[in-house]
């Protein structure tokens, strides 16, 4: 009898356990090396961003200092400007940035192309470096305070009232200890300010600049991804301090103060002494509330315009009054300061405010502009208003500065006249009540004081918005300013 012996096809346990721990360890080495990789590009990922967000600071900061007249390196400048221009409270000032005067909308061009309104962003920007926050990057974040712009790239805030703080990176880092930019050669030395390096040009104009920052990361070596990146660029805007002003005549006043880049000069008048006294109108017609009447010269004359009739000028986007005090402390500003100076390179100012009457920047006659004088003058400044509906009245300072060996130099800047011109006033001056105020002061220059050790006196005027420099230029016919200024050495000019 035979047995026949079934065969049965299959796995044993032990094959089962065997072939399900390899394919357990084939699925868990699968799974690491997906988790490596996701962890390897979401670290990549992170780098490029990381990398990526210094860059477009690095551009967002060039292309201001394309767009700038200049590069501010010391903290103490940015007040010297104007003593409203401040740096963030908190933060470490890293350097700041001058632009000039802009068109803050497409409509301030003309559509023919050659006209156009400019305003003063009063100013300058400051980058400072402060403490992150806690919803910031640790450790440093740089801060941008400066005027606003829009999605098309204009400044939208040129007041420093309305100046803001943005964030611009933060992650900066703390440790200094990372190899620093080359500088070229002639520049100043390379400032380190925690993460951030640069130098600057000597003129103020070029910034090399290298920023390191950090993005902390968990389950990375050392917990942070690191990015350091660098770029260099300049401001492509001339500025007064690239540019000489100097009137073709200049070289005829031996005496005339040097500025950075030529001769000192205010609204179009250069100075042609170191003996200089400023007299502004302060009354109430300089101030914007008040409406002027309308008018254009037509063949020569002043007619008057109906649509609109009264307005109330504006000077590159500001009040007749305001533009006089702030470029009156631009200008002052940019005088050399006395300390270290000869005696014959000094410069000696006062400044005369009048709105009927007179408010004096020196009580005791003009003064040596040291850099404590220089302070007072721009706290004087700001310290006035247009609040007084009372005509300028400028004979009795013109009268006493004509027998003053400390003027050289007289600059009147005013919108309007006096309740009595020159034509016909005829008190007495200088000891003279003989003519006119304005032959007056002509035959005294001319006859007495040009004969003296001082020379004639020069008297400079700037004419707003209304010209008075000559009579069939303006609503009341009258040429006041020009009258005043018609020495050979004095200029009258209109600014509107």
């Amino acid at each position: 009898m035979n047995l026949l012996k079934v065969k049965k096809n299959g796995f044993s346990i032990i094959e089962l356990i065997i072939a399900g721990s390899i394919s357990l360890t084939a699925i868990g080495v699968g799974y690491s090396l997906l988790q490596i990789a996701l962890k390897g590009n979401k670290i990549d990922e992170t780098q490029m961003g990381l990398n990526g967000r210094i860059n477009d600071t690095l551009d967002f900061i060039l292309d201001e200092v394309k767009a700038s007249k200049r590069i501010i390196e010391n903290e103490s400048e940015i007040n010297n400007i104007d003593n409203n221009c401040t740096s963030p409270n908190q933060g470490e000032f890293i350097f700041g940035i001058r632009l000039p005067d802009q068109a803050l909308a497409r409509s301030d061009y003309a559509p023919e192309g050659d006209l156009f309104n400019l305003n003063q962003i009063e100013c300058p920007i400051v980058y400072s470096l402060r403490p992150s926050l806690n919803n910031e990057k640790s450790p440093y974040t740089l801060i941008r305070y400066g005027p606003q712009y829009n999605e098309s790239g204009y400044y939208i805030s040129p007041s420093y009232l309305e100046f803001q703080e943005t964030v611009l990176l933060d992650g900066i880092t703390a440790s200094s200890k990372y190899k620093k930019i080359v500088c070229p050669n002639n520049w100043g030395e390379i400032k380190t300010i925690k993460g951030i390096s640069f130098c600057i040009d000597k003129f103020n104009k070029a910034i090399e600049i290298q920023i390191e920052a950090v993005d902390s990361q968990k389950n990375v070596q050392r917990n942070e991804l690191r990015s350091i990146a660098s770029i260099g660029g300049f401001s492509s805007i001339q500025d007064e301090t690239q540019i000489n002003i100097i009137p073709r005549n200049s070289d005829n006043f031996s005496n005339s103060p040097i500025c950075s880049g030529g001769n000192c000069c205010w609204i179009g008048i250069c100075l042609k002494s170191n003996k200089v006294t400023y007299l502004i109108d302060n009354s109430y017609y300089m101030n914007e509330d008040f409406l002027h009447q309308n008018g254009i010269i037509n063949s020569g004359n002043w007619q008057p315009v109906n649509n609109p009739e009264l307005i109330s000028p504006f000077i590159n986007g500001k009040s007749l009054f305001e533009y006089v005090i702030d470029t009156l402390k631009q200008h002052i500003n940019k005088l050399p300061n006395a300390n270290g100076l000869t005696n014959e390179e000094k410069i000696y100012i006062q400044i005369i405010a009048n709105n009927g009457s007179s408010i004096y920047l020196f009580d005791n006659g003009p003064q040596e502009l040291t850099s404590e004088n220089k302070i007072a003058a721009i706290s004087f400044l700001n310290s006035l208003n247009s609040e007084q509906l009372t005509a300028i009245n400028p004979w009795n300072d013109i009268c006493s500065s004509l027998e003053s060996e400390d003027v050289g130099q007289f600059i009147i800047s005013s919108a309007w006249k006096p309740d009595i011109d020159s034509a016909s006033n005829r008190q007495t001056c200088v000891g003279l009540n003989e003519g006119n105020f304005s032959d007056i002061v002509e035959n005294y220059n001319q006859f007495t004081r040009s004969k003296s050790a001082i020379g004639a006196l020069v008297i400079d005027s700037i004419s707003l918005f209304h010209n008075y420099c000559e009579s069939s230029k303006n609503a009341f016919n009258t040429k006041w300013l020009g009258s005043i200024s018609k020495g050979p050495e004095s200029y009258c000019v209109h600014i509107k």
